[in-house]
């Protein structure tokens, strides 16, 4: 019978989360053997990519999922005038905090995705930009899925589909439909591939229809 390893735990994902905000600069939030200049140039085509996206919505109020050091969260708040930025790691709240001093409409708090807090008002815009796949087990994804929809009326989803590297054991790989099947409500609005270095990506606009 073969030997199977035991996906990591919600606690020892968030203690790795931990050791990675104290990486310097990008490594907090990608892969560490990716060159700089790689992490850099992927930073900014997401930033246009999730720029493109916003416009379309035209959101008055946003939810960043999974904000670590707040390097998406100004183009977010660029777009929006009331800003909801989360994140399971205190240590990235901080460096987000400092990253948007000058933005007094943005907000944070902690929290992990499968246990955001509902609002009784649903944002017009929900981010989430490579962070479900952090989330390993099936139920937390299930329930993070479920309140992200109860969350939103639309979502910006990034997230890889396929790297060279073989990813950690901190990380899965999912197509688009694993997570549409677990978004109650969800129409795709529109999906495109991104490839940065050997890694590809989808970016998906979606409408989370069930606020209608």
């Amino acid at each position: 019978m073969p030997h199977t390893t035991p996906a990591p735990t919600a606690d020892a994902v968030a203690l790795e989360w931990h050791r990675r905000a104290a990486r310097p600069g990008l490594t907090r939030v990608m892969r560490a053997s990716q060159p700089a200049g790689l992490a850099g140039t992927t930073t900014e085509r997401t930033r246009a990519i999730v720029t493109e996206y916003l416009r379309a919505v035209a959101p008055r109020t946003a939810l960043e999922i999974g904000c670590g050091m707040g390097r998406l969260t100004p183009t977010i708040a660029a777009q929006a005038r009331d800003v909801l930025a989360v994140d399971l790691t205190p240590r990235m709240l901080d460096l987000a905090r400092a990253e948007c001093a000058g933005l007094p409409h943005v907000r944070f708090a902690h929290a992990a995705v499968q246990q955001l807090p509902v609002p009784e008002e649903p944002f017009d815009v929900a981010v989430c930009v490579w962070v479900l796949m952090h989330v390993l087990g099936e139920d937390d994804l299930a329930e993070a899925c479920r309140r992200i929809a109860a969350s939103a009326r639309h979502l910006v989803l990034v997230e890889y589909e396929h790297a060279d590297i073989p990813v950690g054991e901190y990380s899965r790989l999912r197509d688009l439909d694993a997570y549409l099947e677990l978004l109650p409500g969800a129409r795709l609005v529109e999906r495109r591939e991104v490839f940065y270095g050997g890694d590809r990506s989808f970016a998906a606009l979606i409408a989370l229809e069930g606020h209608r």
